[in-house]
């Protein structure tokens, strides 16, 4: 998929907290997905804010050569792609339309994903994965206005406002321990050069 650098939910680096609530089976399921929609305009506006896009904007109303150069010309290539598949659905240039449209695409994107992501995880049953997907999905469109903002902002090249750090989940006793005990095998230690 084109957005993985925004979407990559299973990256070590990336949503640690949205994980570690997963592995909780005492969260509802908008309590699990509540790290997930904190991580996610925060990750997104910094990848922004490194890579504007109003020149993909700019060149989508233009001749398909000057499309390709601005995707190819552009850092961060997955949004610029992004862009251009947002135009090609609106066939629209204005930021907002195309803004509110790759905030659908990236929405849908990152649901998919973190369903992937909870499937091989764990063993959930239906119920609790509908519960889960529900979750992540209400939490989602709650937050849409701020992320067509920030999208809105990089297409009319405006500086992006930094939005705060994800606050931290309180994890149950039993979500402790089977952290604590994944956590060994997850982690493989580097070998010294020296041997």
């Amino acid at each position: 998929m084109a957005e993985n650098e925004v979407l990559d939910v299973g990256n070590r680096r990336h949503y640690r907290q949205w994980r570690e609530a997963l592995a909780d089976p005492n969260l509802s399921g908008s309590e699990v997905a509540e790290p997930l929609v904190a991580e996610f305009p925060i990750r997104l506006g910094g990848n922004l804010r490194r890579a504007p896009l109003p020149a993909v904007l700019k060149a989508c109303g233009s001749d398909r050569q000057a499309l390709q150069d601005a995707v190819a010309n552009l850092k961060y290539g997955a949004m610029a792609k992004c862009v251009e598949r947002a135009y090609r659905i609106t066939k629209s240039t204005n930021p907002l339309i195309v803004g509110q449209k790759i905030s659908e695409l990236l929405i849908d994107g990152l649901i998919d994903k973190a369903n992937r992501y909870a499937v091989r995880q764990s063993n959930t049953d239906r119920d609790r994965f509908a519960e889960l997907e529900h979750g992540a999905a209400a939490r989602l469109e709650a937050c849409k206005p701020e992320i067509v903002r920030i999208l809105v902002a990089s297409l009319q090249n405006e500086p992006i406002r930094r939005t705060r750090s994800a606050p931290e989940v309180q994890l149950s006793a039993a979500s402790l321990v089977s952290l604590s005990l994944l956590r060994p095998a997850e982690i493989q230690p580097r070998e010294s050069p020296n041997g």
